[in-house]
């Protein structure tokens, strides 16, 4: 990223898919009529949340782009209603305006803010529902990023996320783990497995991995839904297993980086796993006593061998 002359802007967030929320250069100074749910912040009628956040130097930013991630929730079938307003240091970005999509999907929401409606130090965001809402707002992500850092705030996110790939959901199957980490810095999207029980379960995470939604079948029994809340995210997960790896290319194997695994429920390990990165970089593997055997496939070429060994 090109730095310019000046004090810069940080990574300027407030993500509400955990709680507490995380946060980046950002104090949230006041939730009213609003409460964590899940993967957002809901906000009732007439409820709002105040954010402050730092710019050093408005000159250097020149202009900011302010970013909410919302949707308003709908009526069973129809379109939900909760009027928008968006203030920045007292000036409306947005006045009781209507989200589109009535509520099917969460809207990225985008405002450009010149440098001279920006102070040096503390500036004030405001997100207020109308009073007259008949649903709620729900609230995902609120980012600021200077002119010339585009995407900082989000870049900064994945970062911390890649940080912690380690994730635990709470299940009706009990607490289930989830980390395959070859070292790639990627998110998951997918992971299927079948463990030594016999059970088999497919899931696909939603965005910032809050939950996931998928299906387990029980030996003998019909496939049911199956649904993930995300419990917890580390960097360390004191069951994974370590392999040293090669990938099979050109006739023959080549060292590749090692792969860490912790997948499924405790005391069941897993005997065949399969996963797709958001890159869209996919593999698939069965285990056995002495390492695992399958293919891996990065995005725009072929697939290509893949071995494993348990490492120390």
């Amino acid at each position: 990223m090109y730095k310019y002359a000046g004090a810069q802007m940080e990574p300027t967030y407030a993500d509400f898919g955990s709680e507490p929320p995380r946060t980046g250069n950002v104090t949230i100074t006041g939730v009213e009529r609003s409460s964590a749910a899940g993967d957002h912040l809901a906000i009732g009628a007439g409820g709002s949340v105040e954010l402050e956040f730092d710019v050093p130097d408005p000159v250097v930013v020149q202009e900011a782009c302010v970013a909410l991630r919302a949707l308003t929730s709908m009526f069973s079938r129809e379109p939900g209603y909760a009027p928008l307003t968006v203030r920045l240091n007292g000036r409306p970005l947005a006045d009781r305006m209507r989200i589109p999509n009535g509520g099917g999907l969460p809207q990225r929401l985008v405002f450009a803010v010149p440098a001279e409606d920006l102070v040096a130090g503390r500036n004030t965001l405001r997100i207020d529902s109308g009073a007259d809402a008949r649903s709620m707002l729900w609230l995902y992500r609120v980012t600021i990023d200077p002119m010339h850092a585009h995407d900082q705030a989000g870049l900064a996110l994945a970062r911390q996320a890649i940080a912690e790939p380690v994730l635990r959901y709470a299940t009706a199957a009990g607490e289930v783990t989830i980390l395959i980490d070859r070292g790639e810095q990627a998110l998951l999207d997918q992971v299927a497995w079948a463990d030594t029980s016999g059970a088999e379960y497919a899931i696909t995470f939603e965005q910032q991995h809050t939950a996931f939604y998928g299906w387990r079948r029980q030996p003998g029994q019909r496939p049911r839904e199956f649904r993930g809340r995300l419990a917890g995210r580390g960097s360390r997960a004191e069951q994974a297993r370590r392999f040293t790896t090669e990938e099979g290319w050109s006739g023959g194997w080549h060292r590749s980086g090692d792969l860490l695994v912790a997948v499924g429920v405790p005391g069941h390990a897993v005997t065949r796993m399969s996963w797709r990165h958001g890159s869209g970089n996919n593999g698939t593997v069965a285990f056995a006593d002495d390492g695992f055997l399958g293919t891996y496939q990065r995005t725009g070429e072929g697939p290509i061998g893949y071995r494993g060994r348990p490492g120390s």
